[in-house]
């Protein structure tokens, strides 16, 4: 059995045992419902069959039952609906019985769609498509098992006559290809170059090979390579250009500013950036700086220089009294032309200079360059030069703004705590080299399986945070776990050697009386020593208030 089938019977088994236990489950509900039919029980049996009944709808449609889980989750409702209002109709009760009864005729469960999918409702990961175009069956399977345990859909080909109908038909988000193919009269580059012209948009590649000549690396390069690697293959260090280059393609909207007195043509700038997927707000009152960056955390200022009250010139200056936006670049918007007064604006306060009338090709090229630019410099002190995530104080940061946000919408939230098992003993026995390589997969596999709206930073040496802003408990739980499996099963090889590493996780989530960011992270904390305490490679959770 490959790994890759491996992984396939792995997830079914997993189907298969919750399939075995779902009968008692929802016979354990039947039992909770007659409970609540008498008085005295009354209350402890609706916040039992409210926990089971959520536990249901996050978990059910993972495993392959997705009715089941929506009719859970109307029943949740009805049930939580009933302990906040602290009244229940006992013929209600009995109506809600026949649903609960029901439940038994959404046990058949819905065929897998694939044989690697994201588990739970919390990380909205989608996986790239990606085509492996190689003859070495071993290598193929190393990239493809490595790829899909970072959540991404893998085609192995072993010749392009064999993958130039797919590419065709389904082009793929990106392309690992063997530069010589045995099969090939000509090395892969020229064959792709041609396969390139016939596709409505290049596919970036990636070329492994044996070769380091410059008509290689050339050949590569015209052909829409975006790495290239040479064997023996580091398939860690090739993930990461993979990633990286997804990464920069697929980030969240450049956040502007502009702050004009012309809100017409403001307007006009905010639609035009809208358009090119920069998201823009506009303002033409300076008095409302600073709740505006507080509350936009913009990416780049445009600022027009005449402005009644105030020009813009004394408002990059007050925007520059603030240390908290020192960093962010503030780029003059004017029809100004006397060169003094234009000097005089760079030289107050302001870094770039924009002249109206710009068109709007002009607007959304200078503003992408410069929005970039700020994004990749603010990311240079702001993540660790490792891994690409959140250093310890900025993520600590995101942990008291996603509170703060879940304090006053009172949607949930979840914090994990996630540590590397035995890391020392890679270090020890593999070397330093080794064990960034393993800090890096974590790192990847993190960043493809959370959100775009979840933060993650490296906490410490091995240790890692992730905020899961509107995720609950059990949907952490569901999230972790699946990551935690994913990351046991990765391949790492030194010399010749080859090793697995395992993690553990504690997750705190957010519930009324917690008011400080420390106090979820320390419960985390707490719930991550008990994971390594009960044995490591595992995921726990911090007590839920009221429990003993």
């Amino acid at each position: 059995m490959d790994k890759k089938t491996e992984i396939a019977a792995r997830l079914e088994a997993l189907r298969a045992d919750y399939a075995a236990r779902l009968p008692g489950e929802i016979a354990r509900l039947k039992e909770l419902v007659a409970l609540a039919l008498v008085p005295e029980g009354q209350a402890d049996a609706l916040v039992e069959l409210a926990q089971k009944l959520h536990k249901l709808a996050g978990s059910a449609g993972s495993f392959g039952f997705p009715e089941l889980g929506k009719q859970a989750k109307k029943l949740e409702l009805q049930v939580q609906g009933w302990l906040n209002s602290g009244t229940l109709d006992i013929g209600l009760l009995r109506v809600f019985s026949v649903a609960i009864n029901a439940l038994t005729g959404e046990l058949k469960p819905v065929p897998a769609a694939a044989p690697l999918l994201p588990l739970g409702s919390a990380s909205g990961a989608t996986g790239s498509l990606i085509y492996v175009l190689e003859d070495d069956p071993d290598l193929a399977n190393e990239l493809s098992v490595t790829l899909q345990h970072f959540g991404h859909q893998v085609e192995h080909f072993s010749s392009i006559a064999a993958a130039e109908t797919h590419v065709l038909k389904r082009p793929p988000d990106f392309m690992i290809c063997d530069v010589l193919l045995a099969t090939e009269p000509h090395k892969t580059p020229e064959s792709i170059t041609r396969l390139q012209q016939q596709l409505p948009a290049p596919v970036p590649v990636i070329f492994v090979s044996d070769c380091t000549d410059f008509d290689v690396y050339l050949a590569a390069v015209r052909a829409g390579a975006v790495g290239y690697f040479v064997k023996p293959l580091d398939t860690i260090r090739l993930v990461d250009c993979f990633e990286n280059h997804l990464d920069r393609h697929r980030s969240t909207p450049y956040r502007v500013l502009i702050i004009d007195d012309d809100l017409a043509l403001a307007e006009h700038y905010k639609l035009v950036l809208g358009s090119a997927d920069i998201r823009a707000e506009v303002s033409n009152s300076p008095r409302e700086i600073f709740s505006l960056l507080n509350d936009f955390h913009p990416e780049l200022i445009l600022l027009d220089i005449n402005m009644p009250e105030c020009s813009g010139i004394e408002l990059a200056q007050v925007i520059r009294l603030n240390q908290d936006w020192l960093r962010v670049p503030i780029t003059y918007l004017s029809s100004e032309q006397d060169e003094q007064k234009r000097a005089l604006a760079m030289g107050r306060a302001g870094d770039d200079f924009l002249s109206k009338p710009l068109s709007d090709l002009e607007l959304v090229t200078a503003v992408s360059v410069r929005a970039a630019r700020s994004r990749q410099l603010s990311d240079a002190l702001d993540r660790d030069s490792l891994t690409g995530l959140l250093k310890h104080s900025r993520i600590k940061e995101q942990v008291d703004i996603e509170l703060s946000r879940a304090q006053r919408s009172g949607e949930p939230l979840s914090v994990v705590m996630l540590d590397l098992d035995h890391f020392k003993q890679i270090n020890d026995s593999y070397g330093h080299p080794a064990g960034d390589k393993v800090i890096k997969a974590i790192a990847h596999l993190l960043r493809q399986r959370l959100r775009k709206v979840d933060a993650v930073g490296r906490y410490g040496g091995e240790e890692f945070v992730a905020v899961l802003p509107r995720c609950t408990r059990a949907e952490a739980q569901l999230l972790m776990e699946d990551i935690r499996k994913r990351f046991r099963d990765i391949s790492f090889s030194v010399d010749q050697q080859t090793f697995h590493v395992t993690l553990s996780a504690g997750i705190a989530a957010y519930e009324a009386g917690v008011e400080r960011a420390d106090h979820l992270l320390q419960q985390a904390d707490a719930a991550l020593y008990r994971a390594k305490m009960e044995g490591r490679n595992r995921v726990c959770s911090s007590p839920v208030a009221g429990d003993n």
